[in-house]
């Protein structure tokens, strides 16, 4: 019960901060629309979109392989922080070089956005190379891990603010704010991680080798899962009236409000999963692995058809509140879509927990088959049904691809699903004991 309160006081930590990110993101949001008007902010949209894709798809899994290794053989975490920071400052040179003269053709027409979409993509090789210490950190010190987190969006918003109090805001102004933030989230991460491990470590063969293959299997899970979250708003642009993606558009938006809780039990729940898994002493029990990913996957599934459960009995309330009645559309296209959406959150955390087991290349293969049923539902169905068919075949994916990884994580922890029930009980009875058990009034530990 200990660990498992462990393990719980860090997915309240990380969820807290998830939670903070996304309030200050959404203010942001508005703030930049107001200041910058319709055109200002779609530029930043279109710089930002193309950047954040690019360095999730462009560092190859690397990041997810650091925190693995690091949290797997602590021993090895100087060689591992020095080796992948090497392979990532390569990778966002690449990357930024890339970027830097696509500029022209994905802005073409408008030479302030281009420029600052360029001045984005130059500054890659340091949101690469800041990554490797920030997910270092989540493998050993949680805490200073969510600290690293807040610090680059709460820095922007200040800096934006300030700017708009004093001299004006501009494109070019907000994008040197989102890079000044960037860039001592990257300083603030480096310094911790070497307080934490002054050793600089040496770059090794045997190390890149190692976060490339781990990094292969996620990469390749990235991939099909990206298609899965993106790929109908993109086909709804080509094929129905801008209002109906709107429609859409704001019922994804609210069927991923339980994301940012969902999300922390996976967050927490790998690199522990890998330091159980490689650790040598006789306390680490494969019981303690088993435990710890059905209480992940377990919690995750309650809080996602808890909060989009009621998320869909509020929706007809809030929406013509917030949003005005001319988004009623939007409430029914939840309904459809909170199915798969109560689902979504468990199968980013059964992702996380399974390579925290060391099996990435499993979760491509199950992220590839929900992939494969979005495209067929949303060639299927939308010509017919429109933005109701996208919603219904991205809950279809959503939900087969949920089976698949649950599935998966029962055979990699020895567990048959006949027993998950009782299991699942088990574990409540034991919660709810400790919840009333007195606590000691000091002396012992």
């Amino acid at each position: 019960m200990e660990r498992d309160r462990g393990y719980l006081a860090g997915v309240r930590a990380s969820a807290a901060t998830s939670l903070t990110v996304t309030v200050v993101g959404a203010g942001m949001s508005v703030l930049l629309a107001r200041l910058l008007g319709p055109a200002g902010r779609g530029a930043y949209a279109v710089v930002t979109s193309y950047a954040l894709a690019a360095a999730a798809v462009g560092e190859c899994g690397l990041t997810a392989a650091i925190c693995f290794f690091v949290a797997r053989d602590p021993r090895r975490a100087p060689d591992v922080v020095r080796t992948g920071g090497a392979l990532l400052l390569a990778l966002g040179a690449v990357v930024g070089v890339s970027g830097f003269f696509a500029a022209s053709l994905v802005l073409p027409h408008d030479h302030a956005a281009a420029t600052a979409f360029r001045v984005v993509f130059a500054a890659q090789p340091i949101i690469f190379v800041s990554a490797c210490w920030v997910f270092a950190l989540q493998a050993t010190r949680l805490a200073m891990w969510n600290l690293t987190r807040a610090v680059q969006p709460l820095l922007h918003l200040a800096g934006i603010g300030v700017l708009a109090a004093t001299v004006g805001l501009t494109l070019g102004a907000t994008v040197a704010c989102l890079l000044v933030s960037i860039t001592v989230q990257a300083a603030l991460a480096a310094l911790l991680w070497r307080l934490d491990v002054p050793d600089r470590g040496r770059i090794r063969r045997r190390e890149a080798h190692r976060l490339l293959r781990y990094g292969a299997g996620v990469f390749l899970s990235t991939l099909p899962y990206l298609l899965s979250t993106k790929l109908d708003i993109l086909l709804l642009a080509l094929l129905v009236e801008p209002a109906k993606v709107g429609y859409y558009a704001v019922a994804v938006s609210m069927s991923l409000v339980s994301q940012p809780i969902c999300v922390a039990f996976g967050n927490v729940a790998m690199p522990r999963l890998a330091r159980q898994g490689g650790a040598a002493d006789a306390d680490r029990t494969p019981t303690s692995s088993r435990r710890t990913a059905m209480i992940a996957v377990g919690a995750s599934l309650a809080c996602g058809i808890v909060v989009i459960g009621a998320m869909s009995a509020l929706a007809p309330l809030v929406v013509p509140l917030v949003l005005g009645a001319r988004y009623a559309p939007s409430v029914h296209l939840l309904w459809l879509l909170a199915p798969g959406a109560a689902l979504l959150g468990c199968n980013r955390v059964t992702d996380d927990v399974l390579r925290g087991l060391d099996r990435a290349l499993t979760v491509a293969r199950c992220e590839g088959v929900g992939s494969v049923l979005t495209v067929v539902g949303l060639a299927v169905l939308v010509p017919v049904l429109g933005i109701e068919g996208a919603a219904i075949a991205s809950s279809v994916a959503y939900t087969a691809s949920f089976l698949l990884l649950f599935r998966a994580v029962l055979r990699a922890v020895d567990v048959s699903a006949r027993t998950v029930p009782a299991r699942a009980y088990g574990l409540l009875v034991a919660r709810a004991a400790g919840m009333r058990r007195p606590m000691p009034l000091g002396g012992g530990r």
